[in-house]
């Protein structure tokens, strides 16, 4: 009837942004790879480079191929439901890959840009800066789940299948994720530890943070790119971003190991207090306030569920029958037993963080509004 054709009049123009914007996408990784690439493996590259300029490109060909292949292979309009490459999942992982590798590209392009690249730039004609295309995929996974959005508000609102959609919607939002998280971590300098000991990465997001101390006045609160891991969450200052690198680099500033960690809320939308004490060290109080109260909010909640793990945890190691026959008991009287307090009777459950917390875009983390100095 006339309410599906109103439905899917819509996801055409969708679909020709999609299609007209992926011409565009591969004739830019053209210019990578047809451009500098085939010129520098052509005439050789300088001394101080040889040997780091696979590092620049990373496996930016393999994406290459397979998008050239996609866009000459696949007759996009005639797609009932029309997918990009989310429907090959195991291939996005080169996006993963690419993204690992990111972080150092941009420092060798970086130390070269000025001269060798910027040369290369003006004999090859091109108009964009090497950066500037070295970013197009990081910037192309991205979109790819906005379109895709797009077609299944679309397709739902016709009443149409939207289970296939809906399944690329979840992919294509998890692999962007991913490579936000390995992009910020690449850039993270100066934590001694190794970061693949600390568990996985949970959320990440800027905060307005104030260290307080003992007896002095609380200095002003400075902007920090914050990291929540497993066994750690670590504190760090964005510095950098010049123009051969838009991102920038997140130097390490300080960190809270889990089994010291602490968390004090003032209220819902309020800022909130991660405390650590070591032993033998003095209590050290972080707050953090977030521009928007949902980030703060799920990292509340984040934070006291993995502190009522933590608990119960050694609970369960310290009283293992005393444990088990108290979790019968709460089983037992349903899930509202859930709702209340944790076993320990120190921290309150908080209600269930989101599968995702809020994260801020790819292209990179935006300062946040000063908040009003905190008062805890």
């Amino acid at each position: 009837g006339a309410a599906p054709e109103a439905g899917v009049a819509s996801p055409r123009y969708v679909l020709r942004e999609l299609v007209e914007t992926e011409k565009m996408y591969v004739e830019d990784l053209g210019c990578i790879v047809k451009g500098y690439m085939a010129t520098m493996a052509a005439q050789g590259v300088p001394e101080t480079l040889r040997g780091r300029d696979r590092v620049v490109f990373g496996n930016v060909q393999q994406i290459y191929e397979w998008h050239r292949e996609l866009a000459e292979g696949v007759s996009w309009p005639d797609l009932p439901v029309p997918l990009p490459p989310s429907h090959q999942e195991r291939r996005l992982h080169m996006y993963v890959v690419y993204c690992h590798n990111k972080p150092k590209s941009e420092h060798v392009v970086s130390e070269f840009g000025d001269h060798y690249f910027e040369e290369l730039r003006l004999r090859l004609d091109h108009r964009l800066q090497l950066s500037d295309l070295l970013i197009k995929p990081v910037q192309r996974i991205m979109k790819y789940q906005l379109l895709l959005k797009d077609f299944l508000r679309y397709y739902s609102k016709a009443g149409m299948d939207t289970a296939e959609l809906q399944r690329a919607v979840d992919v294509m939002c998890f692999v962007p994720k991913r490579c936000n998280d390995i992009l910020s971590l690449g850039r993270l300098q100066g934590f001694e530890g190794r970061l693949t000991a600390q568990g996985k990465l949970l959320a990440q997001d800027t905060f307005w943070v104030t260290q307080l101390a003992r007896g002095s006045r609380p200095p002003a609160p400075r902007p920090r790119r914050v990291f929540l891991f497993e066994q750690i969450i670590i504190f760090s200052e964005a510095v950098g971003g010049g123009p051969w690198s838009r991102e920038p680099s997140y130097a390490y500033k300080s960190s809270i190991k889990m089994h010291c960690l602490g968390l004090e809320v003032s209220g819902e939308a309020g800022p909130f207090v991660l405390t650590s004490q070591e032993a033998g060290r003095p209590v050290q109080r972080y707050v953090l306030q977030a521009s928007d109260p949902a980030v703060g909010q799920a990292w509340t909640s984040l934070v006291a569920q993995i502190l009522e793990s933590q608990c119960n945890f050694l609970n369960a190691l310290q009283s293992p029958i005393a444990y088990q026959r108290r979790e019968s008991e709460r089983s037992s009287l349903g899930p509202q037993a859930a709702l209340g307090q944790g076993s320990s009777g120190s921290w309150p459950r908080l209600a269930p963080a989101r599968a995702d917390p809020p994260h801020l875009p790819l292209t990179g983390p935006e300062e946040p509004s000063p908040p009003h100095h905190p008062q805890v």
